[in-house]
């Protein structure tokens, strides 16, 4: 049984070549690159790799300069004001960044279904603990409350995602009690996003890929409950993992 981590919307870097047009001089377009990325994700992410030995890759540049786990041509693959930059800068980012990141991904599973035999993939993100609402007049506020510490998104035709995520669910439930843990929210693990992707190259028996959405409330400030509840959940997973030496129906 092999791991890897991988986070695609922790990153707050921004190219040279694009912070003018997100900027967009404080217009209707810019963009707050303070705000916008997976608070938290990054720092999870890397605690999650020391404590399983395994690599992480991570997305090398904020999710809205461009989506490394949206597909190739999504509509929202580029922010609103990337949309309607040059071609050739467009193509650019999707090169240099979106299909590298993929191939890093691509290569790690490779090498370790290779060596392992099975493979593990964690994808990680986080949420706000509010979800956006509009008012009739469509001025954006926070009012529907998203009542999970941690959703763990897979896709429930796959049994042995299937199966994993139920043994780990009940297996939090024992080891951290006041954790509120969902399954496939505040988002379905088969939208379209990195682990449906790879899911078409890797067969069921040899990947396992699971996207866990952290709550920002716990996971995006530097506190001593947030380092215990990251140390928990992935301790739960180790020992799961460590009583079989694979995941089989």
């Amino acid at each position: 049984m092999g791991f890897l981590v991988t986070c695609e919307h922790g990153s707050r870097a921004v190219p040279e070549t694009v912070a003018g047009l997100l900027d967009a001089d404080g217009g209707a377009g810019c963009v707050d690159i303070e705000s916008g990325y997976d608070l938290g994700a990054a720092e999870v992410a890397r605690t999650f790799a020391s404590e399983l030995a395994c690599p992480v890759v991570e997305a090398p540049c904020h999710p809205a300069v461009i989506d490394c786990n949206r597909p190739v041509g999504h509509r929202r693959l580029f922010s609103k004001p990337l949309r309607s930059a040059p071609a050739e800068l467009r193509e650019w980012l999707i090169r240099e960044l979106h299909q590298r990141h993929e191939r890093q991904v691509r290569r790690g599973l490779e090498e370790s279904i290779a060596r392992d035999g099975q493979v593990i993939h964690l994808a990680v993100h986080s949420f706000a603990p509010f979800e956006p609402g509009a008012t009739a007049e469509g001025v954006h506020r926070f009012d529907a409350a998203r009542r999970t510490d941690l959703g763990l998104l897979y896709d429930p035709a796959r049994s042995l995602e299937t199966l994993l995520c139920d043994r780990w669910v009940w297996r939090l439930y024992e080891t951290l009690p006041n954790l509120r843990v969902r399954r496939n929210y505040p988002i379905r693990g088969t939208r379209d996003g990195l682990t449906k992707r790879l899911r078409q190259t890797f067969g069921e028996d040899r990947y396992l890929g699971v996207e866990l959405q952290l709550n920002q409330a716990w996971c995006g400030r530097s506190l001593p409950i947030g380092r215990t509840t990251s140390h928990g959940i992935i301790a739960a997973l180790a020992e799961l993992c460590g009583q079989r030496q694979a995941f089989a129906a």
